[in-house]
Protein backbone atom coordinates (compact mmCIF):
# COMPACT_ATOMS: atom_id res chain seq x y z
CA UNK A 1 0.00 0.00 0.00
CA UNK A 2 3.03 2.30 1.36
CA UNK A 3 4.41 1.83 -2.43
CA UNK A 4 0.96 2.56 -4.18
CA UNK A 5 0.95 5.88 -2.69
CA UNK A 6 4.53 6.50 -3.62
CA UNK A 7 3.93 5.54 -7.15
CA UNK A 8 0.68 7.79 -7.15
CA UNK A 9 2.73 10.66 -5.43
CA UNK A 10 5.56 10.70 -8.08
CA UNK A 11 3.32 10.88 -11.37
CA UNK A 12 1.42 13.60 -9.53
CA UNK A 13 5.35 15.44 -8.87
CA UNK A 14 5.78 14.52 -12.86
CA UNK A 15 2.36 15.95 -13.73
CA UNK A 16 2.75 19.04 -11.63
CA UNK A 17 6.01 20.25 -12.93
CA UNK A 18 5.42 19.37 -16.39
CA UNK A 19 2.40 21.67 -16.29
CA UNK A 20 4.69 24.57 -14.14
CA UNK A 21 7.23 24.36 -17.03
CA UNK A 22 4.67 24.55 -19.67
CA UNK A 23 2.96 27.78 -18.26
CA UNK A 24 6.28 30.13 -17.50
CA UNK A 25 6.30 32.61 -20.03
CA UNK A 26 9.28 32.55 -22.21
CA UNK A 27 11.82 34.88 -21.11
CA UNK A 28 12.63 37.21 -24.28
CA UNK A 29 15.92 39.30 -23.42
CA UNK A 30 15.21 43.38 -24.45
CA UNK A 31 18.06 44.94 -25.42
CA UNK A 32 18.76 48.51 -24.55
CA UNK A 33 20.04 51.06 -26.07
CA UNK A 34 21.92 53.61 -24.24
CA UNK A 35 20.42 56.32 -23.97
CA UNK A 36 22.43 59.77 -23.92
CA UNK A 37 21.26 63.21 -22.91
CA UNK A 38 22.90 67.16 -23.24
CA UNK A 39 21.87 70.11 -21.83
CA UNK A 40 20.11 72.58 -24.20
CA UNK A 41 20.53 76.34 -22.95
CA UNK A 42 20.09 79.83 -24.97
CA UNK A 43 18.34 80.44 -28.05
CA UNK A 44 17.50 76.87 -28.79
CA UNK A 45 13.22 76.47 -28.92
CA UNK A 46 13.77 73.84 -26.50
CA UNK A 47 15.86 74.64 -23.54
CA UNK A 48 16.63 71.50 -20.81
CA UNK A 49 17.21 67.98 -21.07
CA UNK A 50 17.56 66.67 -24.60
CA UNK A 51 17.67 62.50 -25.29
CA UNK A 52 19.06 61.03 -27.80
CA UNK A 53 20.07 57.74 -28.80
CA UNK A 54 23.05 57.05 -30.91
CA UNK A 55 25.58 59.54 -32.26
CA UNK A 56 24.68 63.11 -32.94
CA UNK A 57 25.95 66.38 -34.17
CA UNK A 58 25.60 69.39 -33.09
CA UNK A 59 23.97 70.28 -36.25
CA UNK A 60 21.33 67.54 -36.09
CA UNK A 61 19.82 68.59 -32.70
CA UNK A 62 19.90 71.77 -34.42
CA UNK A 63 17.47 71.13 -36.68
CA UNK A 64 15.74 68.83 -34.54
CA UNK A 65 15.02 71.12 -31.80
CA UNK A 66 15.22 74.62 -34.20
CA UNK A 67 16.55 77.96 -32.49
CA UNK A 68 15.26 81.50 -31.91
CA UNK A 69 15.70 83.98 -34.61
CA UNK A 70 17.75 85.90 -32.95
CA UNK A 71 20.40 82.94 -32.35
CA UNK A 72 23.84 83.44 -32.74
CA UNK A 73 24.76 80.22 -35.04
CA UNK A 74 28.44 81.06 -35.28
CA UNK A 75 29.17 80.59 -31.63
CA UNK A 76 28.61 77.08 -32.39
CA UNK A 77 30.59 74.28 -34.19
CA UNK A 78 27.56 72.17 -36.23
CA UNK A 79 29.88 69.47 -37.45
CA UNK A 80 31.22 68.84 -33.38
CA UNK A 81 29.81 65.28 -32.14
CA UNK A 82 27.78 66.41 -29.29
CA UNK A 83 29.41 64.22 -25.65
CA UNK A 84 26.87 62.87 -23.73
CA UNK A 85 25.96 64.53 -20.60
CA UNK A 86 27.15 67.82 -22.06
CA UNK A 87 25.83 71.20 -22.38
CA UNK A 88 25.20 73.28 -25.70
CA UNK A 89 24.71 77.09 -24.94
CA UNK A 90 23.45 78.93 -27.94
CA UNK A 91 23.62 82.84 -27.46
CA UNK A 92 21.79 85.50 -29.28
CA UNK A 93 22.89 87.14 -32.11
CA UNK A 94 24.66 90.66 -30.80
CA UNK A 95 26.30 92.95 -33.06
CA UNK A 96 29.61 93.14 -30.77
CA UNK A 97 30.26 89.58 -30.71
CA UNK A 98 33.74 88.75 -29.68
CA UNK A 99 35.05 85.44 -31.80
CA UNK A 100 37.61 83.48 -30.11
CA UNK A 101 39.09 82.23 -32.90
CA UNK A 102 39.36 85.50 -34.67
CA UNK A 103 39.44 88.42 -32.65
CA UNK A 104 42.37 90.95 -31.79
CA UNK A 105 43.98 90.75 -28.48
CA UNK A 106 42.69 94.33 -28.17
CA UNK A 107 39.20 93.05 -29.06
CA UNK A 108 39.90 90.31 -26.15
CA UNK A 109 40.73 92.98 -23.80
CA UNK A 110 37.13 94.59 -24.69
CA UNK A 111 35.74 91.91 -22.55
CA UNK A 112 34.96 92.40 -18.64
CA UNK A 113 37.41 90.28 -17.06
CA UNK A 114 40.20 89.89 -19.78
CA UNK A 115 42.99 91.50 -19.30
CA UNK A 116 46.34 91.65 -21.37
CA UNK A 117 47.56 88.08 -20.29
CA UNK A 118 44.81 86.43 -20.36
CA UNK A 119 43.63 87.79 -24.21
CA UNK A 120 47.47 86.87 -25.18
CA UNK A 121 46.89 82.93 -22.98
CA UNK A 122 43.46 82.90 -25.59
CA UNK A 123 45.56 83.42 -28.51
CA UNK A 124 48.54 81.27 -28.15
CA UNK A 125 45.67 78.38 -27.45
CA UNK A 126 43.77 79.22 -30.83
CA UNK A 127 47.04 78.98 -32.58
CA UNK A 128 47.92 75.62 -31.54
CA UNK A 129 44.33 74.49 -31.89
CA UNK A 130 40.76 76.47 -32.59
CA UNK A 131 37.59 76.92 -30.47
CA UNK A 132 35.25 74.14 -31.46
CA UNK A 133 33.05 75.60 -28.75
CA UNK A 134 32.49 78.37 -26.39
CA UNK A 135 33.13 76.05 -23.67
CA UNK A 136 36.62 75.69 -23.98
CA UNK A 137 37.42 79.09 -22.51
CA UNK A 138 37.66 77.46 -19.84
CA UNK A 139 40.49 75.62 -20.24
CA UNK A 140 42.70 78.75 -20.15
CA UNK A 141 43.94 79.25 -17.14
CA UNK A 142 42.19 81.84 -15.19
CA UNK A 143 39.05 81.61 -16.96
CA UNK A 144 36.56 79.29 -14.95
CA UNK A 145 32.96 78.79 -15.11
CA UNK A 146 31.84 81.92 -13.37
CA UNK A 147 33.96 83.92 -15.83
CA UNK A 148 32.47 81.79 -18.87
CA UNK A 149 28.96 82.09 -17.52
CA UNK A 150 29.31 86.24 -17.51
CA UNK A 151 31.13 86.54 -21.28
CA UNK A 152 29.21 83.50 -23.03
CA UNK A 153 26.76 85.91 -24.26
CA UNK A 154 29.55 88.04 -25.43
CA UNK A 155 31.55 85.26 -27.47
CA UNK A 156 31.51 83.81 -30.49
CA UNK A 157 33.51 81.44 -32.87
Amino acid sequence: MKKKYQVIGMIILIVCSILYEWQQPEKKTIQEVPQSYVMLEGEFLMNGKYEFTGSKKVSDIVLEVGVNKQANLEALSLDRLVIDESRIYLPSLHENSISLNHASKEELMTLKGVGEKTAQKIIEYREIQPFMSLEEIMNISGIGEKTYLRLRESLCL
